[in-house]
Parts: structure tokens; C-alpha cells; sequence
């Protein structure tokens, strides 16, 4: 290629030449059309303003739009959460099969049938209550009546949690409606053979119109239960393939409105809820002002509502004459802003998209009061201008004098080192990649020529290591390609498409099409369309969290029907861009051959055993952390060296302690069952001293027997200092379940006899009470899960204490026995081994600390991630004891991962229920980082089952701490990490 031939000048010439043009020939200029320019800036200012308030204007309405988008989300959300509730609670009440009769604890006597034999209720509860009306359009099944009024008390807790809400309700498809709260009259407001499934609030979340059977949204319609002007959310209650019904949670239109009409909208703005059609569903009394509508009156209502009643057309904004074009638009785009003729004044119009609901939440604001104060504004701009101008003049003239004088100069310093460079850059475009050190006045030029020595020996040493990199991926590549070729597995490059760039293997037989035709077909022509899907479902998840994934799958090969196990990973160079994804095939038809037989019989244990595994970590998630406020703080009034307890107090403070453990214990009896029956209750046999359990037994039993008069006899002189194997939760756990009954089913006035004594080799424990007795014919199933005994059911209880008692003497290698006389009383004793000489002693759940807490010679950082406020303070209440401990705080993952990067703590402890990202998340992001990784993480959760432990050592956690926290253990954690780190 040629270049044009250019004339070059000096650096001297060059400089005085520009000298002349950019600033003497321009200062003339200036001077001249200083008159014309005052005018001129004064309008290009108002421009200039107008286009940047505009802009901003456009930017806040879009942020407002978005902002109250996402609170009317918030606010809805949920309601939406509480239809899926109501949905799978009414869907478990058709599982478990119920007839209404007279011994039935349902309100059976508010049931009503008309003449016609319509099935209602004519009359509330006392305390709020569900309205029944079961038309005649086909068979009554009373039995569904009653099984749906057991879901009364759902109804009220979801009807009082849920502000928004005016009724809750299940329509079902043989016209059976239940609605909360309690409607008046409807066998006079419907027909007797009302056909539910017509109304819009039953049919949209039928099979044709609701595919995917999830919850969704209803246009406004009119009640025909009487509310008014509402909409609801919907969802479909299938048994089967079988539409069962459908229920709702229904949303008042005025409420809604009032809500958008104490919004505080910029520039006096007008807020208008639509729906995806572009239907108006919600506006203030300004929005209807603006439309020129008419707020709809209340319907009259009469006795037939035999169909649905919605907005007339004219609250639809495509028939509006000035809102039509921005519906047009608003329809097919979820968020966005335009600009408006209307009634020929300009609008800006934003609108942003509630999440969850396909509404748009619009914004209306006059041109006029957005440019209200630019031209007040412009003025001010133009005075400026003027002085500019004036300053600008007196700055050109001395500019020119220093500059004249300096010039050549300037010149001469610029040009030597110039040419200097230039050498050496010649120099290292020859291959001469190591240059001497050049030293110049001018700073930037300085750096200028250490910056090219330095991009020298860099290129230097890249085409060194370039060149052995080379010679070192020729070498491997033979091997890789040989290691490949000898393993049986197929692997396979794919894109996000799921297209096969490569495939490796040593059999062609085992791919759906020979290798060359194979190469750029995507998966949908190599699989069904339903594995198809799979893969790419699969593939998007790894492509989301990064992380391989395993796939099972069948495919017609060459050489016929095999099964496959493949595992798709993602490839990823070093600096975190994504490549393709790998994925490894391993033939398992054989073993799944095997296999069929078995899992045919196991796979309904498993579902049934994941669904009991999941409640009992979901339950004591929730029951635990109320109680981590209630017993750590009771721990923190007897740490707070600054306010020390009386004795009175302190003991107080014990007794809540024990009480808070004992209700813990209580929480607990139902898991201990099932992992008990289940096999995975965990037991730790220890020596256990025998006094300080039976203290702390009857400690908590006194109250108890004192409030029935009970007289307490204690004899266990004979056990002190006596030692057992067993795990001392447990031991107390049982005795306590013993000691509980005997006041329980004793009688006024009664006594219970407490007595330990040693035997052989074996120490036994009875407990012997004055009361009602047992049946002989009763005594073999007392044991049994679920028996109470007497079966009247005159003394509170859930059936399972004694079971659980039982299974656990028996877990810690004792025994349980009974002897009973009714009327008279019964005596119950375990019998657990003696321990000569313990090597330890089990602790308490409590411990308290007798030495104050160990201070560190230096200053230390621990940072803790909890959303939990009660949960924070409590950690920052004990760490304060630490003079030298300075606590960081972040209630969600995403901060603390930012505060954990910019202050390097020397511990770190996560809650693993964070809002967000969870804790898992959190700890495989510090691994990740530089900074982070070397610190110490601990995990503190009241996901305290045994396999939520192992997941979160398995997991990389240094420690795993279960609340309610054990304050002692607590304490020691925290001292031997950072001593840990110390050193």
C-alpha cells in the first residue's frame, strides 16, 4: 500500500505555526463577534439546559416507574405466595378423606339446605367463619363439605396475614364454594343450580386456558359475591389429571387505587395500574380526570349472576383517542417511555412492568412542568457567559505574551527526547527488546521512556515464553490425543446451543450418527424432544452457577438402544470467560438393566422419606431460631460483667435457661421419633453423672406438680455420685417425659415418688405416682406410637412420649418397664449401665463460664453475615467482651462477600438462610478470591439435623454451629480461630 506524501515541519515552526492559529488568529475572532456570541450563548444555553433536563426528566420517570413497580410487586407478591399455599393445602385435604356427621368437630350446625336443596350456611361463627354454598347443578357430596371446612383456619391465619386481600375462597368443579370471611345470604344471592365453572375466576385456571396449572392473575371483574369491583389471584387444584377446583385470593379494586393515589409522584405526576392488554385496572382520582372517566358505580345485583361482569370498553386505553398510541406500544414492551400529543399539550409517559402479574405501572407528567424553571435558569446562564467572555480576553492576552517568550524553548525540550524514543522503539522493533535507562526533565515523557523500556522487555519475555508455550502444547497434544483414544467414555465439546463443535471416542458405535455427520448438528436432531429439553435445561444450569453437572439419558446408537452417563462441565479460561461446555459419556446399560428391578420398589420409599426429611428440617429451622433470641439472651445477663445479677436474678435466669432447654426438648420429642424410626438418630454414649440430671428433672417438674398440690418425694441418696453410660440429653429427656406424665395423669392432692438406687451393675430409675392407672388390657400398646392411655382423651398429650422414652433406653442399651393398678397409680423404671470410674463427663447444654474471657495481643476483625437482627446482636452482645474483637456486620451475602474483600477479617462466620444468595454461595465465592481464601469460616444455622452438619463440612466450612448457640462453645470457637490465625 502506498502513502500520500505529507509535507513535515520542525518542532519549532510546528509549535509558533499552531501558536498563531489556535490562539492569536482565534483571540481577534473573539473580540470581534463578542457581541454576536453574547446572544448566541444565552440560546445555546437554553438548549442545552432543555436537552438535560429533559434527559434527567426522562431517566427519574423511568427510575420512579420501575421503583413503584417493583413496590406494588412487593405488595402482591404475597398474595400470590398464599394462593400456591392455599393450593397445596387444599390439594393435601382431598388426600385424606373425611365425613361430616354429628361427632365431627366441624360446625355441622350452621349447614342450612333450601327448599331447592342448595347446601349453605345461614349464620357465622362465633370467632369468624367460612360461608358454604353447594348448588344443585349436580351431586352434593357432603363428604367434600366436610373435608374443605378443615381448611377454615388456613383461610383466617392467610386471610389476617395478607393486608391486601378482601376474601379468600375454593370454587370447585361441581359448583361447591367456600369463602372467607363469612358472606351473608347467598342462596338468595344465587341460583340453586349456579354453574361456577362459567364465571371467568374458575374457568382461567382450567386446563385449556392454564397449561401450566400455576398461579395466575384475573382481570377486574365484578364481584358476584358482593365486594365490588375486584381481581384475583387464581390457581387450579388438579388430583391427577382431575381439575378438583380452583382458589383465589381476591384484591379490591379501591384498594389498590388508594394506594396509588398516596403515591408522591414527581413533577405532580399521574399514576395508572394496567393490565398486559392495555386495560385500565387501577388509577387515582387525577388518572381518571386525565382519561375522562367515570369511577364505576357498585352493580346492582339480581339473584342471577349467572355470568361475568368487566370493565366497559372505555377503560381500555387503546380506545382512548390520546392514549391509544402509547397502548399500542405499552402492550408489547414490559418497560419503556414515550411522548405524548394530548388535547395539544405535550406528555412524557414512562411505564415499567409489576413483576409476577404482566401489569404495567404508567406514569403520567405534563412537558410544562418539567420545564418550568429552565428558562428563569437561562438568564443566570447568560450573565455567567458574559463574564467568561470578559476573563477569557484577559487570559488569551497574557497566554500570548508568555507563550511567544517560551516557545522556543518549550520546543527544544520537547523535541531532544522525542527523537531519543524514537531511537528506541527503531531499536526494539529489530529484535533489541532490552534498552538502557533514559533519563528526561518532563515527567510524562520520563514515564514515557520508562513505559517503552518496559513494554521492550516484556515483549521480550513474552516471545520467550511464547515459544516454549508452543513447543510445550505440541508435546501434550500427542499425549491427550492418545489418553482420549484408550478410555471407553464418549466426550463431546458442545456450544450454549447445544451443538457439537467435537467428539472424541474409540467406538463410533456408541454415537447416534457416524462422527462426521454428527459434527454442527444440535442436540434436538440427535435426541426426543423431551430429553432434548433436558439436555439443554441442564446446559443452561451450568451455564448459570458454573458448576458440572451429571446427566442420565438414552439414545438409539449405531449398535442399538443404550443408556448413557454423562457429565456436562464448562470450560472456562483463565481469565473467567466462558469457552463451550464438555461433555463425558459413559455407557451404563448394563447397570441400568440391573438396576430397573430395584428401583421400581424403591422409588416410592424414597419420595415418601425425602418428604419427612424435608418437613423435619423445615420445622426445626423455624422452631429453633425464636428460640436462639430467648436463650441467648437469658445467657447474656449473666455474661454482662458490667451489671451483675443478685443472687435472685441469677437464679431466675437459670430457671428460664432450663425452661428454654426443657421447651426445646419438647420441639424435639417429634423429630427424635422419626429419626429414631428411621435409623438416623445420633447418640452419643459417654459417662454421665447421675445427681445433677435428677436435680435438674425436678427443678423443672416442682412447678409443675406445685400448681396440682402434688407432693414431690425424692430419694436418690443412693446415686450420688454415681455415673452411667448414656447421652445425657437423652437420659434427661426420658426421665423428664416420666416425671411430666405423673403429674399429668395424677390427681389433685396425688404424690410422686422419685427413687435411683444401685443395683448389680445397673442403675435404676422409677417414678411412681398416685393417680389414675392403667387398664391391664391397655398396658401392652402404652408403648406403641401414637397410644394415649386412658383413650378418653381427658389429659392433654400427643402419644408419642413414651414411645420415644423407649426407643431411646433402648438406643443407650437400657431397658423400660411398668407395673399399673387402675385407679391406684402406676410406677414406671429404666434401667441403664453402671460406669466405675467415667473418663468424662457429659456437659451441659448451658455451660456457664467460671474464667473470664482470654484477650488477644492485638486487634482483631470478625465479620458476621445475618439477616436475623435478634441473631446479630446476640453475637455482638458476646463478642463485646473481647476488648480487642471489632465486629463487622452484613445482612445479605452479596455485602458481606464486598466487606469480607476490603477488610481481610480473621474470621468469618454465615448464617447458610441468607436473603439472596445463601451461605453456601457466599463460602465458595471467599474460596474463590485471593484475599478470602485463607480465612477461617465458620457456619451458624438452626438447620441442626445430622446430614445438615455433614452438607456443611462437606461443604468447606471450618466449624458448623447449630442454634440456639451454645454461648461457652461459642466463645471457645472464636478464641482458638483467631489464635489459629495468630499464628
Amino acid at each position: 500500500m502506498k502513502f500520500k506524501q505529507h509535507k513535515t515541519y520542525p518542532l519549532t515552526r510546528w509549535v509558533w505555526q499552531n501558536f498563531l492559529k489556535v490562539a492569536l488568529i482565534p483571540l481577534l475572532v473573539v473580540e470581534l463577534a463578542f457581541v454576536g456570541i453574547y446572544f448566541v450563548a444565552s440560546e445555546w444555553s437554553k438548549s442545552e439546559m432543555t436537552d438535560m433536563i429533559k434527559s434527567e426528566a426522562e431517566e427519574d420517570m423511568r427510575e420512579t416507574a420501575s421503583r413503584e413497580a417493583e413496590i406494588i410487586s412487593n405488595q402482591v407478591r404475597p398474595i400470590s405466595n398464599a394462593t400456591k399455599l392455599f393450593q397445596e393445602e387444599i390439594k393435601e385435604t382431598f388426600q385424606q378423606p373425611t365425613t361430616l356427621d354429628d361427632n365431627d368437630q366441624i360446625d355441622f350446625n350452621r349447614l342450612k339446605e333450601t327448599e331447592e336443596g342448595v347446601l349453605y350456611t345461614d349464620h357465622d361463627q362465633q370467632d369468624g367463619g367460612a360461608a358454604i354454598f353447594y348448588s344443585t347443578r349436580k351431586g352434593q357430596e357432603r363428604e367434600k363439605v366436610a373435608q374443605l371446612l378443615r381448611s377454615q383456619e388456613l383461610m383466617e391465619n392467610i386471610y389476617n396475614s395478607q393486608p391486601l386481600a378482601s376474601s379468600i375462597y375454593f370454587n370447585t368443579s361441581d359448583s361447591l364454594n367456600i369463602i372467607y370471611p363469612f358472606v351473608d345470604g347467598m342462596e338468595v344471592e344465587f341460583e340453586s343450580d349456579l354453574d361456577i365453572t362459567k364465571f371467568g375466576f374458575y374457568y382461567r385456571a382450567d386446563a385449556d386456558h392454564n397449561q401450566t396449572r400455576e398461579q395466575l392473575w384475573t382481570p377486574a371483574y365484578w364481584d358476584p359475591a358482593g365486594n365490588g369491583w375486584i381481581f384475583s389471584s387464581i390457581a387450579p387444584v388438579y388430583s391427577g389429571n382431575q381439575l378438583e377446583g380452583v382458589v383465589g385470593i381476591d384484591i379490591s379494586i379501591g384498594t389498590i387505587g388508594d394506594k396509588i393515589e398516596d403515591l408522591e409522584l414527581p413533577w405532580q405526576g399521574v399514576g395508572v395500574l394496567v393490565q398486559d392488554d392495555a386495560e385500565i385496572l387501577a388509577l387515582s382520582e387525577d388518572g381518571e380526570e386525565l382519561l375522562e372517566l367515570e369511577a364505576l358505580e357498585d352493580q346492582e345485583r339480581d339473584g342471577s349472576n349467572t355470568g361475568d361482569i368487566y370493565k366497559p370498553n372505555t377503560f381500555n386505553m387503546l380506545k382512548h383517542p390520546y392514549a391509544k398510541p402509547l397502548a399500542t406500544v405499552l402492550v408489547g414492551q414490559e418497560n419503556g417511555l414515550k411522548t405524548l400529543e394530548w388535547e395539544g399539550e405535550k406528555k412524557f409517559a414512562a411505564w415499567s412492568t409489576v413483576e409476577g402479574t404482566g401489569w404495567r405501572f404508567l406514569i403520567f407528567v405534563d412537558e410544562s412542568a418539567i420545564f418550568k424553571d429552565v428558562y428563569t435558569m437561562n438568564e443566570k446562564l447568560v450573565k455567567i457567559g458574559a463574564l467568561m467572555i470578559v476573563g477569557l480576553i484577559l487570559f488569551y492576552i497574557f497566554f500570548f505574551i508568555v507563550l511567544y517568550r517560551n516557545s522556543r524553548k518549550v520546543s527544544q525540550t520537547i523535541s531532544k527526547p522525542l527523537v531519543e524514543m524514537n531511537q528506541m522503539v527503531k531499536e526494539i522493533g529489530e529484535g533489541n527488546y532490552f534498552q538502557r535507562r533514559r533519563a528526561f526533565d518532563i515527567d510524562e515523557l520520563d514515564e514515557t521512556s520508562k513505559s517503552i523500556i518496559e513494554m521492550g522487555q516484556n515483549l521480550g519475555l513474552s516471545n520467550k515464553a511464547l515459544k516454549e508455550a508452543q513447543d510445550e502444547i505440541r508435546s501434550k497434544e500427542g499425549d491427550l490425543r492418545a489418553l482420549v483414544m484408550s478410555i471407553d467414555d464418549v466426550i463431546m465439546q458442545l456450544d450454549r446451543k447445544g451443538t457439537y463443535l467435537n467428539v472424541w471416542t474409540n467406538d463410533e458405535g456408541k454415537l447416534s450418527k457416524p462422527k462426521n455427520e454428527l459434527l454442527q448438528t444440535t442436540i434436538d436432531k440427535v435426541f426426543s424432544e423431551e430429553e432434548a429439553n433436558l439436555f439443554m435445561e441442564t446446559i443452561e444450569y451450568v451455564n448459570e452457577t458454573g458448576t458440572a453437572e451429571n446427566i442420565e439419558y438414552v439414545i438409539e446408537t449405531l449398535t442399538g438402544t443404550r443408556w448413557f452417563q454423562g457429565r456436562i462441565a464448562p470450560i472456562i479460561d483463565s481469565s473467567g470467560e466462558f469457552q463451550h461446555f464438555v461433555l463425558t459419556a459413559r455407557d451404563i446399560t448394563s447397570l441400568k438393566e440391573m438396576e430397573k428391578s430395584l428401583r421400581d420398589a424403591k422409588e416410592e420409599a424414597e419420595r415418601a422419606s425425602q418428604a419427612k426429611s424435608d418437613f423435619l428440617s423445615s420445622m426445626s429451622h423455624e422452631l429453633r431460631t425464636p428460640m436462639n433470641a430467648i436463650l441467648g439472651f437469658a445467657q447474656l445477663l449473666q455474661y454482662d460483667s458490667d451489671h451483675q445479677l443478685s443472687p435472685t436474678q441469677d437464679e431466675s435466669v437459670d430457671e428460664i435457661i432450663k425452661a428454654g432447654n426443657h421447651l426445646l426438648t419438647i420441639i424435639n420429642d417429634i423429630l427424635d421419633l422419626a429419626r429414631v424410626e428411621s435409623g438416623k438418630m445420633s447418640i452419643s454414649i459417654e459417662p454421665v453423672e447421675v445427681s445433677p440430671v435428677i436435680n435438674e428433672v425436678v427443678s423443672i417438674t416442682q412447678p409443675l406438680a406445685k400448681k396440682r398440690d402434688i407432693k414431690l418425694i425424692v430419694e436418690d441418696r443412693a446415686c450420688h455420685n454415681q455415673f452411667v453410660f448414656a447421652d445425657r440429653t437423652r437420659l434427661k429427656q426420658v426421665l423428664l417425659n416420666l416425671m411430666s406424665n405423673a403429674v399429668k395423669y395424677n390427681r389433685e392432692g396425688g404424690e410422686i415418688t422419685f427413687t435411683c438406687h444401685v443395683q448389680n451393675d445397673k442403675v435404676s430409675f422409677s417414678v411412681k405416682d398416685t393417680g389414675i392407672g392403667i387398664v391391664e388390657e391397655e398396658m401392652d400398646s402404652i408403648f406403641e406410637p401414637f397410644t394415649r392411655v386412658p383413650s378418653n382423651d381427658i389429659v392433654e398429650g400427643t402419644g408419642i412420649g413414651l414411645t420415644l422414652s423407649k426407643q431411646l433406653v433402648s438406643l443407650m442399651n437400657g431397658s423400660i418397664s411398668l407395673t399399673s393398678e387402675s385407679g391406684k397409680g402406676s410406677t414406671f423404671w429404666i434401667e441403664l449401665p453402671l460406669v466405675d470410674t467415667p473418663d468424662s463427663l457429659s456437659g451441659q447444654w448451658y455451660d456457664k463460664r467460671d474464667s473470664a474471657p482470654i484477650q488477644f495481643a492485638e486487634k482483631k476483625k470478625v465479620l458476621y453475615i445475618e439477616d436475623n437482627p435478634a441473631n446479630l446482636h446476640l453475637v455482638r452482645r458476646i463478642l463485646e467482651t473481647y476488648e480487642q474483637i471489632e465486629l463487622i456486620s452484613s445482612t445479605t451475602g452479596e455485602m458481606g462477600i464486598d466487606l469480607a474483600q476490603a477488610h481481610e477479617p480473621n474470621l468469618i462466620l454465615i448464617d447458610l438462610n441468607l436473603p439472596g444468595i445463601d451461605g453456601f454461595t457466599v463460602l465458595s465465592r471467599l474460596e474463590d478470591m485471593v484475599e478470602t481464601r485463607e480465612i477461617p469460616v465458620i457456619a451458624i444455622s438452626a438447620n441442626a439435623m445430622p446430614r445438615d452438619i455433614e452438607k456443611g463440612l462437606a461443604a468447606g466450612f471450618d466449624d458448623y454451629l447449630t442454634k440456639p448457640i451454645q454461648v461457652g462453645k461459642f466463645m471457645k470457637m472464636v478464641e482458638t480461630n483467631l489464635f489459629k490465625q495468630s499464628d
